[in-house]
C-alpha cells in the first residue's frame, strides 16, 4: 500500500518543479525527497521522471500520477471533513422553546 506522504510529496514535486524547491516547501531534505520518489516509483512499479544529469522532471505517466494524486488528496481531506461533522451532529444536542403568547 503507497504511504498519502508519497502523493503528498509527489504534488508538491509538480508545482515547485524542482526537488530542491519542493524540499524546501515540505521541511525535508532533497536527498529525503528523492529517495521517497524513488520509493513511489518502486511502489508504482513504473517510471514516472525523467532523469537527466542535474534535472528531474515528470514523463507522461509522472503527470497522470500527479492528477490521481491531486484528487486523491482531495478525497482523503473531503473524507476526514466529513467524519468530523457526523461524528459532531452524533454528539449535538438541539434545545427549542417557545415563549409564552
Amino acid at each position: 500500500m503507497i504511504e498519502i506522504h508519497l502523493f503528498e510529496q509527489l504534488v508538491a514535486f509538480a508545482d515547485c518543479g524542482t526537488l530542491s524547491a519542493a524540499a524546501e516547501q515540505l521541511h525535508i531534505s532533497q536527498p529525503a525527497l528523492s529517495r521517497s520518489m524513488q520509493r513511489l516509483e518502486d511502489e508504482l512499479e513504473i517510471k514516472i521522471f525523467d532523469r537527466n544529469k542535474s534535472r528531474l522532471s515528470l514523463n507522461e505517466n509522472g503527470e497522470l500520477a500527479v492528477k490521481y494524486a491531486r484528487n486523491l488528496l482531495l478525497q482523503e481531506t473531503s473524507m476526514i471533513q466529513q467524519l468530523r461533522d457526523f461524528d459532531r451532529k452524533k454528539r449535538t444536542i438541539s434545545v427549542g422553546f417557545c415563549a409564552p403568547a
